[in-house]
């Protein structure tokens, strides 16, 4: 019976180093793997940590309790995994089951899932259920650039890159010039969502914005009121607005995932690493199901896929999840695989290999020592 005798979390600095640039490349620039050993086998999670500059809390979790509370166990099948995932949550529940408690769970949930599925020589989908496509809808979510142009620049970069689809977020002082200057220099054939970052505290506010932008026809504006689980505000927005709201990637709780597809959002977006891993994330994306909403999934859309290939696992075997978000750029080199997009779609056929259906190149992840920076992410 295989043993778990490793678990190690692994922090890395990639900046967002990209042309167009961007003005997050430090804000965007820290990545936190999680390491784990089954055995002789090698499982890989990862924990999505861009932009909170938090990065030895959540080590820390894994220090503190996550690693000296599992090291040692047995697993064999996927109960195993929930069993352990169910002791972390009573060991932590008082620290709060939300940001970096459930971050940490996450990653190291993932990587047991890649540790499993390489030991039972099965991909991750299998252990989920019956594949129900084999291709995906994806958009590139860029980051935050500094002057329209660029914002127009990554755009025809997308379109070359193979996206059909893209979400900006740029200030919420020039998304409404930047779409505009999409429709003006590309067109219509393009779809283009906002994410606003919860920018607005007032709902005249955000329905005076959200009046202005719907001439230009966005895919959907996400999160437009601060603060993000502030139902009733988000409620009265939604059911005004004449475009398209999304909204869920600051929920944790799958109470609140369903308070969000009751109050009209087109488009429900729950994070897996914000959740707490593949277990409640599926959990969460079939309680909105349930709900008659569909699901688009949220990642920080950073220097790396890892957490977003297991996205793509469970959206293979669940038919409810319509697009996923992805970066327009990634660094490769950490992966044996590449993952090409083509008609605004990526396919699922690459994943059937045993785990997540890649391997993480740990001498690679040396390349980008970790430095720890303040370099605070302010959306507004």
């Amino acid at each position: 019976m295989p043993k778990l005798t490793t678990v190690k979390p692994i922090p890395i600095s990639i900046q967002y180093i990209d042309d167009p640039p961007t003005v997050f490349q430090e804000a965007w620039g820290r990545q936190l793997y999680v390491k784990v050993e089954l055995g002789d086998i090698v499982g890989w999670g990862e924990v999505l940590v861009y932009g909170s500059g938090i990065v030895d809390s959540y080590v820390g979790v894994f220090n503190d309790v996550v690693t000296p509370a599992v090291t040692g166990e047995l697993i064999e099948d996927a109960s195993d995994i929930y069993r352990l995932i169910s002791r972390l949550e009573k060991l932590l529940f008082t620290a709060g089951l939300c940001g970096v408690v459930t971050g940490a769970i996450g990653g190291l949930e993932m990587a047991l899932w890649d540790a499993l599925g390489k030991y039972l020589n099965k991909p991750v989908s299998d252990l989920l259920g019956p594949r129900v496509r084999d291709r995906l809808p994806v958009y590139a979510s860029f980051p935050r650039y500094s002057i329209v142009d660029y914002v127009v620049k990554a755009v025809n970069k997308a379109l070359n890159s193979g996206f059909n689809t893209v979400k900006l977020h740029q200030h919420v002082n020039d998304a409404l010039e930047s779409i505009k200057a999409i429709r003006e220099n590309i067109g219509y054939g393009i779809s283009v969502a906002l994410d606003l970052n919860a920018a607005f505290d007032k709902p005249e506010k955000a329905l005076d914005f959200l009046n202005k932008v719907h001439r230009y026809e966005p895919y959907w504006v996400e999160e437009p009121t601060w603060p993000p689980n502030d139902y009733e505000l988000l409620a009265y927005v939604t059911n005004k607005s004449p475009v398209p709201i999304a909204a869920g990637e600051n929920e944790y709780y799958i109470h609140g995932f369903r308070e969000l597809a009751h109050i009209g959002l087109t488009y429900v977006q729950p994070d897996i690493s914000k959740v707490g891993g593949l277990i409640k994330f599926v959990d969460v994306v079939k309680a909105i199901a349930a709900l008659g909403k569909p699901v688009a999934p949220h990642h920080r859309p950073h220097k790396s896929i890892l957490a977003h290939l297991y996205t793509l696992h469970a959206a293979s075997v669940m038919s409810s999840i319509a697009i996923v978000e992805w970066p327009l750029t990634w660094v490769k080199d950490i992966y044996d695989i590449d993952v090409e997009v083509k008609d605004g779609e990526v396919s699922l056929t690459g994943l059937k290999g045993s785990g997540v259906g890649v391997n993480v190149d740990e001498w690679a992840l040396g390349k980008y020592p970790y430095v720890s920076k303040y370099a605070p992410l302010m959306f507004h």
